[in-house]
């Protein structure tokens, strides 16, 4: 069973949605303890505390002086780098690059352009008040008044006029693509939808809500209407419903493994730290030799598989001198000396799109749309083919093939038996 604390969060059902496994690590099970830190992490939580700083007393301090700030950025690095020192946890940086001062540098240079471009020239300045680190309480009603309670902290708060601004610093290199995009708005419109239901803010007639990516001097804003908050609760509810379902949380390998915290307790990758770590444990040494046999005899069987291949093509090259000229037909041809032969049918059937065809897509989702699918089971060509000119298949089937069916196609099957031994002769 799964222990929920009171509310959810973004990033806690997030966890979920980018690795099951990574979830269960940290909140189903107890006592799994982080050993790794992706330095991403520190970058974000040092510039977001810098900005923090820059805009919570902004009314009466106005636009602090940049000494200040670069001052507060290395009081805060420091520490941020002996919390996780204290914490005895191993910063997981990119594998070319030898020690933290690039990313202190690259942490430094996004407060630095944000302050020009951002902060200094007034553009992210412009409003009647702010407010950072707004706790917000969004709530998603469901199934029958069922309730999904959710916490979340903005970064800044903007009020201007009749409009609030939900402001969220991305301090990666580039903007996402589209999806990631779209996760982080939708993390944004589940604030917005706590802000609509204050109270201090029923005057407000429009919410917007911000992504700040300042090392690219990029604003990325969108208007919270009702569809998207309509996408956002059924995103986060279909997500949470998946989510208490799960009984297995499977690991999900992708680039968040790069930096994940509980990457020694993996079982994608745990066996690699045990076979790193300990040389003398004998049963990931010889699971590891194992393993290197098995790619081994695959390389070998993929290279032997090439070369049957290329024998069988020569076979049908030459088919016309075992056919007597006919376009079907089986013939035999028996090999020298291995006591073996070969038995070649050929035969001209009528032929479905095959998985390399873009045509095999397109027929695949006529046959589900009009519920056809089961009676096909599988697009196998070699089992669907002899069918088709039988004309096995009901005539519902057969309407929606024929749209795609290429004719007189030729179909060859090649197989191995043994000898018949030959009557004596007197």
């Amino acid at each position: 069973m799964i222990k929920e604390k009171s509310r959810w969060s973004h990033s806690r059902v997030s966890a979920y949605e980018g690795c099951p496994k990574a979830y269960k690590f940290r909140y189903v099970e107890k006592g799994n303890k982080q050993e790794f830190i992706g330095i991403q992490l520190i970058v974000g939580s040092v510039f977001h505390y810098v900005l923090e700083v820059m805009y919570k007393d902004f009314s009466l301090n106005g636009i602090l002086p940049f000494k200040d700030i670069k001052n507060i950025f290395e009081v805060k690095w420091k520490e941020k780098l002996e919390e996780v020192s204290r914490r005895d946890q191993k910063i997981v940086i990119n594998a070319e690059v030898k020690d933290l001062a690039p990313f202190k540098n690259f942490c430094f240079n996004c407060i630095s352009r944000y302050y020009k471009k951002f902060y200094k020239s007034g553009v992210e300045t412009d409003f009647d008040a702010c407010k950072t680190e707004e706790q917000v309480l969004p709530e998603i009603f469901y199934d029958k008044d069922e309730l999904i309670e959710f916490r979340g902290s903005i970064d800044r708060l903007d009020i201007k006029g009749d409009e609030v601004i939900i402001v969220d610093y991305k301090t990666s290199r580039h903007p996402p693509n589209d999806k990631f995009l779209d996760n982080s708005f939708k993390q944004l419109y589940l604030y917005g939808i706590a802000i609509q239901k204050q109270e201090r803010f029923k005057s407000i007639k429009r919410i917007k809500v911000k992504l700040i990516y300042p090392y690219t001097g990029i604003i990325i804003d969108r208007v919270l209407t009702k569809e998207s908050v309509e996408e956002t609760k059924n995103h986060y509810i279909d997500l949470i419903k998946t989510l208490k379902k799960d009984k297995k949380f499977t690991q999900k390998p992708g680039f968040r493994c790069f930096s994940c915290g509980y990457r020694r307790i993996c079982p994608e990758l745990s066996a690699t730290y045990r076979l790193e770590e300990n040389k003398d444990d004998i049963a990931i040494k010889d699971a590891a030799n194992l393993v290197d046999r098995y790619v081994l005899l695959k390389q070998k069987n993929n290279e032997l598989t090439k070369e049957i291949d290329e024998i069988k093509d020569q076979i049908l090259l030459n088919k016309e001198e075992f056919l007597d000229g006919s376009l079907e037909g089986a013939f035999v041809i028996p090999g020298a000396e291995t006591g073996m032969d070969l038995v070649v049918d050929i035969e001209k059937v009528p032929k479905i799109p095959d998985s390399k065809d873009a045509m095999r897509d397109v027929m695949s989702k006529e046959l589900s749309k009009k519920g056809l699918w089961e009676e096909i089971a599988t697009l196998n060509s070699q089992t669907i083919n002899p069918k088709i000119k039988r004309n096995e298949y009901t005539k519902e089937v057969m309407e929606v093939l024929s749209d795609y069916i290429y004719e007189d196609e030729e179909s060859s099957r090649i197989r191995t038996r043994k000898r018949k031994k030959k009557p004596k002769t007197l």
